[in-house]
């Protein structure tokens, strides 16, 4: 996109290249243009600093005694089939565990835990759709009442019903990520299965007017799944005209082959770390806690929330091996990392 075609109130942000002399990127592999930033004016001290050390933390790999931020899937249950979805992979080739959601007493005791080490953030999230789960908004007020500073969804909205939304905000949300990849019709149904683009237009319209009317710290973002083809291109530039004057931004990552069948690995960039080691846990409805969102198939489990504390699972042996092998340069020694498309992101 020219800087011609973006108008002033506008910024396109994230570096998506991989250069031969690494540039550290705390948020590799996707873009977004910012439309405004009305809700960062609503935000505490305690915030900001929260997210400095999201970048300063992985950049000077600086070990600390607990993540910053936990990545719950509350659910593994989704309403959707979506053909780039890993999950749907899993499902359509009988390698999907059972379905469930987390009880909760479960959910309580991963918060308190989260609150009494110090977790700044959480997103409910992974291979299932949040707002599935049927205590969603008991779960996002109980982390705000515990203290939890940013409390965020991954959702497909198609969920997202009025009396659900504005439940939500009362709750306490902070941000909401809604995955919107389309406004053709036909290619949103095709790209969301099972849902339609008028039923998640509407719901997150409505969303946003409640959110205008009395939560103006909630960020609304969209986001969609993009592929090295002009018609998604025009589809990107739709959401940008479509949403303008609606929500805070729109992003869009490329879509990566996730079939275990046709997966190969990657040349080493000479100089890469990840951030995601310094900063985060993975908590599987499973019970399995890995280390990066890239691991649907829990191909590098370091604990078990379910039997372990999380503590001991972020200063266990397994973690601080593998922090080790980023801090010195050495990722390429992880079979699972070879496989990493994060360092080849364009």
């Amino acid at each position: 996109m020219s800087e011609k075609e973006k108008n002033n109130d506008e910024t396109l942000v994230g570096n998506c290249d991989a250069p031969e002399g690494y540039e550290f990127n705390p948020n590799e592999t996707y873009k977004e243009i910012v439309f405004r930033e009305e809700w960062k004016k609503h935000r505490s001290k305690e915030y900001f600093d929260y997210r400095q050390k999201w970048d300063s933390i992985p950049r000077n790999k600086e070990i600390i005694d607990y993540p910053l931020h936990l990545d719950i899937e509350t659910t593994n249950i989704c309403n959707l089939k979506c053909p780039m979805c890993p999950r749907t992979l899993q499902v359509d080739d009988g390698t999907f565990g059972e379905l469930g959601q987390m009880t909760w007493d479960q959910y309580k005791d991963i918060i308190d835990q989260a609150v009494e080490m110090g977790v700044k953030s959480i997103k409910l999230n992974y291979l299932g759709e949040p707002m599935a789960h049927k205590q969603v908004v008991k779960q996002v007020a109980y982390a705000k009442e515990k203290g939890i500073l940013d409390v965020m969804m991954n959702s497909n909205a198609s969920l997202l019903r009025k009396d659900k939304g504005l439940a939500l905000l009362e709750a306490g949300l902070d941000n909401m990520f809604v995955s919107f990849d389309a406004i053709d019709p036909e290619l949103f149904e095709d790209r969301r299965l099972g849902t339609s683009l008028g039923r998640v237009l509407d719901n997150v319209y409505e969303f946003v007017r409640l959110r205008n009317e009395r939560f103006p710290h909630v960020q609304v973002r969209l986001s969609m799944v993009m592929y090295k083809s002009p018609i998604w291109l025009e589809q990107f530039e739709g959401l940008r005209i479509m949403w303008k004057r609606l929500v805070d931004a729109i992003g869009y990552g490329f879509f990566v082959e996730r079939d275990r069948n046709k997966l190969g690995e990657y040349p080493e960039v000479k100089g890469y770390w990840c951030a995601q080691p310094f900063q985060r846990m993975f908590l599987k409805y499973n019970g399995n806690v890995t280390i990066c969102c890239v691991d649907d198939i829990d191909e590098v489990v370091v604990g078990d929330w379910r039997n372990m504390k999380l503590s001991d699972i972020w200063n266990g042996s397994k973690y601080s091996e593998i922090r080790k092998l980023h801090s010195d340069g050495e990722y390429y020694k992880m079979k699972m990392c070879r496989k990493c498309y994060m360092p080849h992101s364009d």
